[in-house]
Formats: structure tokens, sequence, C-alpha cells
């Protein structure tokens, strides 16, 4: 291993003595910033960058809501460090320093490239990764301010919550279209095991109800998830208009109120988690 000596700072009000220590392609951390070629901090962003991409996916899927609000912390954060003084800011990166002396610290995943994060990141509760993503991104910020060759882009923006904001609703409405399709494809099994008299309140599991709803144009009906008590609406109709498409379904999916009277169009992406 090879030693660099880069002098002495002081952080948090006492002088430190910096030692940085190269691992590969990975610099020591200790205490206080240290200046890096443009290139080296170019490759550090990037690896930064994935990690916390990494991370960003594992807390999404399983919570969209919560991941758009540890976001909007994580933008707080940037702006409070940028507003703060240079002497505030050494001391956040010195404790930062502390916490994670090398870059490679900072992979919470750290597992064979194959094994699937879940596996890795099931030992860790929500809380836990949320906190180390907000560390990179505290990191991230604190790198900006304190080294000028730090590459300018923000980890962070308030344009990128703009798209994150929308990304959300698709996935919550990707997710409760399969919910949709899913208490479907249950209602027509047990329509075609039942001969006939379907009552208006039509179908019940321990999870959703189904129940008849009156369209002037399609074959409706309207589902209600007890565990979420979100309301959603499936509807058919098959095209008879001569030409050659004539007897093609056509399907709709919407979210709905109890009555079943509002129809809010379902943004889906199967893309996000995949075909049912």
């Amino acid at each position: 291993m090879t030693w660099l000596w880069l002098g002495t700072a002081g952080a948090c009000g006492v002088g430190l003595g910096l030692f940085l220590g190269f691992r590969g392609t990975f610099f020591l951390m200790r205490a206080t910033v240290w200046r890096s070629s443009g290139a080296l901090a170019e490759a550090h962003a990037r690896w930064l960058f994935l990690l916390r991409r990494e991370l960003a996916n594992w807390l999404f899927r399983r919570d969209p809501d919560r991941y758009h609000r540890a976001y909007k912390t994580a933008l707080e954060v940037t702006a409070a460090i940028r507003a703060a003084t240079r002497a505030e800011q050494r001391c956040q990166h010195a404790k930062l320093a502390e916490q994670y002396p090398s870059y490679t610290d900072f992979d919470l995943i750290g597992t064979r490239q194959y094994v699937l994060y879940a596996d890795t990141l099931g030992d860790h509760s929500y809380d836990e990764v949320e906190r180390h993503y907000t560390d990179i991104v505290r990191f991230e910020a604190l790198q900006a301010v304190l080294d000028e060759n730090w590459p300018t882009t923000d980890a962070i923006s308030e344009k990128e919550l703009e798209h994150l904001e929308r990304y959300v609703q698709q996935l919550k409405d990707t997710l409760f279209k399969g919910r949709l399709e899913a208490a479907i494809r249950e209602f027509r099994a047990y329509q075609r095991a039942k001969s006939a008299g379907l009552p208006e309140h039509i179908y019940e599991t321990e999870t959703f109800t189904v129940h008849h709803v009156k369209h002037f144009a399609e074959i409706r009906y309207g589902v209600h998830f007890k565990d979420t008590d979100e309301f959603g609406l499936y509807g058919f109709f098959v095209t008879d208009s001569g030409e050659t498409d004539s007897g093609k379904i056509i399907t709709g999916f919407y979210r709905s109120n109890a009555d079943f009277t509002a129809e809010i169009f379902l943004d889906d992406a199967l893309s996000i988690c995949g075909p049912s």
C-alpha cells in the first residue's frame, strides 16, 4: 500500500493530520477532504452514483412514496450543506470520513455480481438502507463544495424530483393495474364455475370485492381492495365496426372512488415491473 502525506487540516476545531491510503483506485478519506485530479474525482463520483442508484432502486420498489420523501429530505440536506460555512462543511466531512474510511465502505451491498440485491439488503432495515443512501448524497454534496475537481453535476436536483414524482405515480398505477388484473382473472374463474344468478355484490375474497357497474358502452366491474381501501374499475367492449378488427376486445383499467363513478386512467409501465 502506498501512503501519501497531504499535510494537516482543522476539522470540528481539532487539528488533524491527514494520511491517505491507496487501495486499488480508492483512497482513504481520513478526517478531511482530499484533493484529487479531475479524472480521479470523476471516477469516484461515478462510483458513488452507481452505489446510490443500486440503493435507490431497492428503496423505490419497496415503498415509492417513502423514497419520494427521502429524496426530498436529501435535497434539503444538500441545500443546507451549500449554505453552511466552510468550517461546518469540513466538520461534517470529517465525521463522514470516520464513518466511511474509504470509498469501498460506501458499498452497502458488497456481494457477488449475480446475487440478488434483495438477498443482501434483506439483512438491513429500510431505515438503515435509507440512511446509507442519504450519507452518500451528503458526502457527494460535501465533495462538491470542498474539492474543486469534483464534477459539478448535482447528485440530486429539483429537476430530477419532478421526474421522480411522475415516476412514483406511474409505478403505483402499474402495481395497482396488476392487482386489478389478478382480481378480474380470479373473478372470471369464479364466473366460469358458477352456473347463473349472480347478485349485485357478486364476488368477495378476504382482500377484495367485485361489483357490477352500469355503463352505457362497456361491461364494467368495480373492484374494492380491502387491505389498502383502493377502488378500481375494469371495463371491456367488443368492436363491431365491420372492419378487419371487428370482434377485437378492448379493455380499460382505472382508479376510482367508493361508488365507482370516477375514472382516473392508470399510467402503467410494464417496463417497471415486468408483464403480469
